[in-house]
């Protein structure tokens, strides 16, 4: 069908992450710029390209190996190495984490759940499981902290403009919001993407969210802005694996995500959008059926 074609084309895994991974890079520059400040060493100057690299080049190697030593696959290696989304899955992780984040959790969270996936074929979103399971180890070690030294030496009052342009609460190359709508143009043009996902995702948190900012009297950016929120709706919410693909379901998917969001947000703000976005992808094949045939129906009705 004509509004079903994002995962059941004929583009490779290949193209459709290089895209992606391309739309990345302005906000991995910035992401270096942004926290080098914080630092006064060489090593800590490129440590948060260390965790985007290494959580990329730790996709590919699971590819391989599973692929190469465990299947004996022998296609191309361009093959072998994209023969799953791993590796975009390893430099968004990347991208979400905080530079301060404990790099042996990380690095050995990375690969083993990286790699269990390849035996499991479950339907959760793996980068939010994964995400969910370095941030709980780093809480219980009490090492998970968002801002770089450079942010905890200093008291920072957000504006609207700083959040803006990256410089609010959040991972290493997911806080810059100019610089995010321009990616999530470019994914839109380029049909790289599940950008409705992204659209009513964002547009029922800014509802919600701006109901209660009222109500409570609260920053409302902070709650928008803050927490990798607009990333992961770019990012991680459109998974080409786990997320609907129907034109209404990707809609409700959005929609459903949002919501969860919000709801989640009261227990901790954090892990909200991750947890909303697992809970949905159980059922996304189930949406793409039931809202196909609801909307189709009212479309012949009509």
């Amino acid at each position: 069908m004509k509004n079903n074609v994002y995962v059941r084309n004929n583009r490779s895994i290949f193209t459709i992450s290089l895209v992606r991974i391309v739309l990345l890079l302005p906000l991995i520059i910035y992401g270096i710029y942004l926290y080098q400040k914080g630092y006064v060493t060489t090593l800590g100057m490129f440590r948060p390209l260390v965790f985007i690299i290494g959580g990329g080049i730790i996709g590919a190697l699971v590819n391989i190996f599973y692929e190469r030593v465990i299947k004996k696959n022998k296609s191309e290696f361009k093959e072998v190495c994209f023969s799953s989304f791993h590796i975009e899955y390893g430099l968004i992780l990347g991208c979400i984490m905080p530079v301060s984040i404990n790099a042996i959790i990380y690095f050995s969270t990375v690969f083993v759940l990286l790699f269990l996936s390849k035996f499991t074929h479950n339907r959760i979103n793996l980068m939010c499981l994964t995400f969910i399971a370095i941030y709980l180890l780093s809480i219980f070690l009490n090492t998970f902290e968002y801002a770089n030294a450079y942010e905890l030496s200093r008291t920072f009052s957000f504006e609207f403009m700083v959040y803006l342009i990256g410089k609010a609460p959040g991972g290493i190359a997911s806080t810059h919001i100019i610089l995010l709508l321009v990616a999530l143009f470019g994914l839109f043009i380029t049909n790289n993407s599940k950008t409705s996902i992204t659209f009513y995702a964002i547009i029922s948190s800014l509802v919600l969210f701006g109901v209660y900012a009222m109500v409570a009297n609260v920053n409302y950016p902070n709650i928008i802005f803050a927490n990798n929120l607009i990333f992961i709706y770019t990012y991680v919410a459109t998974d080409s694996v786990t997320s609907s693909y129907t034109k209404y379901g990707k809609k409700v998917f959005g929609a459903l995500v949002g919501i969860l969001t919000f709801g989640f947000y009261f227990v901790n703000p954090i892990l909200a959008p991750y947890i909303a976005i697992i809970i949905v992808s159980l059922f996304n094949n189930l949406i793409d059926r039931k809202f196909s045939k609801l909307f189709h129906k009212d479309i012949v009705n009509n």
